[in-house]
């Protein structure tokens, strides 16, 4: 006996210290101006270096109590294939530096299609190293939770975070603040909000903490019928949806408020069916209660449009410019250029990419768009603007394969399990609905956004599996 409560209360310690971690990871990464300033990664990544060690500790005890591994070991299969892509691609350089005039230049050297290559080898060293960090430390989810009510305080943890940058971006924006932190750093993008320089990707962050909040209103709403769900965090999950919405076209996203809009229009249904059916059984009226419930969403609707009814309209007056100067101009818009030449720069080096972080390098030899039609000024591109086609190049066909199954194999091995709670629902539609935008956007060129994404793929995977006493869930 004594022996098993030793046992026990390690896997408490084990579970507090994992989503302690994790918690710290998601947070860290979004207050840090998403992840995405440059001395930011080496911090994130550090953090998340204690996550591998912490994975291999529980590794380690798991096989010293039981003589074998655990069982989602298997699942890094695709993640140790990818890292020897990648370790390999290093000694075979895309690049060779040399000065001409004082100035220092990049000559492209010859490597057969058929070897992995790295243009860059620090900066594919750097974006492994952060990739390894946030995966292992999300992954520690799969090894070390056996609470689902330990798991919730993970997303709870989450969406308080996620409503703290919602207001604070919020007052930031209907000050007129000229730069990040209430002007304290200059942005780069002057479409920011909150601490994330790009807006499109602090909606990407909101839509799975959207996804997040949603998911725990309906495990609530399933475990309290009735008036008692007011007793619990309910409203204030429903609350954190409203402060968080309200802040997709405050921000000036167009892409990621029409999501957010069509995610709540299907949980408003989701939430309304149930009702309906059960008025309808008892013969009472319904109209009441979908009154309610669309007054509800209009009522979010108007607070977003008062509130950001400035951002909304240069928006839409840019959109109808940009619908405009489509119909009357007779060349090929930039975007869909620029997604032409990153096609290009992929199919040269189809099975390996170009190496990971590769893309700024390398696409200037692809580049077509070298000067903009506006101002003639050099334009340069850092980014692909669709996370699909920049994988195809900087990791090739195999290296994209391998990081896809870095998220199926987790989701199969449970898939037994996936449709048992709205938590996994919510997490998976919304994290699906973001990788359909990653084809036209760049949301996973933000830290915090992958960081946020692994968190809500792994807390899919696993939350509908865990046994627990149904009592205490």
């Amino acid at each position: 006996m004594p022996k098993e409560s030793h046992r026990a209360g390690k896997g408490t310690d084990h579970e507090l210290t994992v989503l302690i971690h994790v918690f710290v990871l998601v947070v860290g990464a979004a207050w840090m101006f998403g992840g995405n300033a440059e001395w930011a990664k080496p911090l994130i990544a550090s953090w998340g270096t204690l996550g591998m060690t912490l994975c291999a500790l529980l590794v380690r005890e798991h096989h010293a109590l039981t003589k074998t591994l655990p069982r989602p070991l298997h699942l890094l299969w695709p993640l140790l294939g990818y890292n020897l892509i990648a370790l390999v691609s290093l000694f075979f350089p895309g690049y060779r530096a040399m000065t001409y005039e004082g100035e220092i230049i990049l000559i492209r050297n010859t490597v057969s299609d058929w070897l992995p290559s790295s243009a860059v080898p620090g900066r594919t060293l750097m974006t492994l190293w952060l990739f390894n960090s946030i995966y292992l430390s999300c992954f520690n989810l799969l090894l070390a939770i056996k609470s689902r009510s330990k798991l919730r305080l993970l997303l709870y943890g989450l969406v308080a975070n996620a409503s703290l940058l919602a207001v604070f971006g919020s007052i930031q924006k209907l000050v007129n603040a000229p730069g990040l932190f209430f002007g304290a750093q200059e942005s780069p993008q002057t479409k920011f909000f909150a601490s994330f320089i790009y807006h499109n990707h602090w909606g990407a962050f909101t839509l799975l903490m959207i996804a997040i909040a949603l998911g725990l209103i309906f495990h609530l709403q399933r475990r309290n019928l009735g008036r008692g769900l007011i007793n619990t965090p309910a409203p204030l999950l429903m609350l954190a949806v409203g402060l968080l919405a309200i802040t997709m076209p405050l921000s000036g996203s167009r892409s990621c408020s029409l999501m957010a809009l069509l995610v709540l229009m299907i949980a408003g249904a989701h939430w309304m069916l149930p009702v309906l059916r059960r008025k309808h059984h008892d013969h009472q009226p319904v109209v009441g209660s979908a009154m309610i419930a669309v007054l509800g969403l209009l009522a979010v609707i108007w607070i977003a449009y008062v509130l950001g009814e400035p951002m909304i309209r240069e928006r839409w007056e840019e959109t109808r410019a940009q619908v405009a100067e489509a119909r009357t101009r007779q060349e090929t818009d930039f975007r869909v250029q620029l997604y032409a030449d990153t096609w290009s720069m992929a199919k040269e080096r189809w099975l390996w990419g170009w190496g990971l972080g590769a893309y700024p390098v390398g696409f200037q030899d692809f580049n077509t768009q070298r000067e903009s039609a506006v101002d003639r000024l050099p334009r340069y591109f850092h980014d692909a603007h669709s996370d699909w086609l920049q994988s195809l190049a900087e990791r090739g066909f195999a290296g994209t394969v391998l990081i896809g199954l870095c998220g199926v194999l987790p989701l199969w091995f449970h898939r037994r399990t996936l449709p048992r709670s709205p938590v996994t629902w919510y997490a998976l539609g919304c994290s699906g609905l973001l990788l359909a935008y990653a084809w036209v956007e760049f949301p996973f060129g933000n830290t915090a956004v992958v960081c946020a994404f692994w968190v809500t793929l792994f807390t899919a995977s696993l939350y509908g599996s865990i046994e627990t006493d149904r009592a205490s869930d």
